[in-house]
């Protein structure tokens, strides 16, 4: 398959996988959504050779600390596809990510996602570093304010992994008990 040919078939899988879910920006402009997320995106060498790819969203659900990193713990739902662009299969399944450069003020809660592999519909896949969030200015009220500034708080000091995946366990856990002030 041509360069082009190979390009326009990943780029209409793309396409494609993206129109089959709502993505995590139109999830946080719901008022009820309460979640830490980030659009994840991942290739593939499939089975005719070329680039597949699977592209969905994560939801964190948990932090916790592996070989003295904080790492990020969710689910990812999305889709897999060829480098045709025909779909393989939907993907519901956990996925976890080292997390760097985590930021917070009052509003909003920011950190990067290490770049990793898993296994997908039992297929090696290389998931790309990402950018995982949540916006309490979204919607009409503020959410999670006194988890939001909390963390900001702990971060601008010199905290510990421990400390840090503590917080962020508590910040995910006040967002998913829907507490929201």
């Amino acid at each position: 398959m041509s360069m082009r040919r190979h390009g326009v078939a990943l780029a209409t899988a793309a396409l494609a996988l993206m129109c089959l879910w709502p993505s995590a920006a139109q999830a946080q402009d719901d008022d009820d959504a309460r979640a830490i997320t980030a659009r994840v995106r991942g290739t593939f060498q499939d089975a005719g050779g070329g680039l597949g790819v699977v592209s969905g969203d994560m939801t964190v659900v948990r932090f916790d600390i592996r070989n003295g990193v904080v790492t990020a713990i969710g689910s990812i739902t999305g889709a897999m596809a060829d480098s045709t662009g025909r779909i393989i299969g939907p993907v519901n399944q956990d996925l976890s990510m080292a997390v760097a450069n985590v930021g917070s003020s009052c509003n909003q809660l920011r950190m990067d996602l290490a770049a990793t592999d898993a296994d997908v519909l039992q297929t090696r896949v290389h998931f790309d570093q990402e950018v995982a969030g949540f916006d309490s200015r979204h919607g009409t009220a503020p959410k999670t304010l006194g988890a939001l500034c909390a963390t900001g708080q702990l971060l601008s000091g010199r905290p510990t992994s421990v400390e840090v995946a503590g917080t962020l366990n508590n910040l995910a856990a006040a967002l998913a008990a829907g507490r929201v002030r």
